[in-house]
Parts: structure tokens; sequence; C-alpha cells
């Protein structure tokens, strides 16, 4: 009896890994995407705010104006 259920364990062991190979052929490996790269993010995001000059400043408002 204890024969039967290591053949038996053996068996169901070898058919589970013939499945999977199987299974891989057909449908391929899963792909491993390496386009997602991992942002720190311990690093501050910030803006860069641009000051306008008085010059161009002036210059929008002539424009609105007319």
């Amino acid at each position: 009896m204890k024969n039967l259920k290591r053949a038996l364990r053996l068996f169901g062991l070898g058919l589970l890994i013939v499945l999977a190979s199987v299974g891989i052929g057909i449908g391929g490996a899963v792909p491993i995407s390496s386009n997602r790269k991992r942002e720190n993010t311990n690093e501050t995001k910030i803006e860069l705010v641009e000051t306008r000059d008085d010059k161009t400043k002036a210059e929008e408002e002539k424009i609105f104006r007319n």
C-alpha cells in the first residue's frame, strides 16, 4: 500500500510538471516588463516658477489693450 501511494504521488508530480511545461510551451512564459522604473520617492519635486520681467509684462498689457 505504501508503494502504491508513493507511486501515485510520483505520477501526480510528474503529470503536473508535464502539464506546466506544455502550458508554457503553448502560451509562452510570462514577460518581464523592464519599462517600469522605480522613482526615488525621497526626492522633493518642485516646479520652477519663472518671474516675468517688467518689460514683457508691459508688452503683454499693450497686446491685451488693443
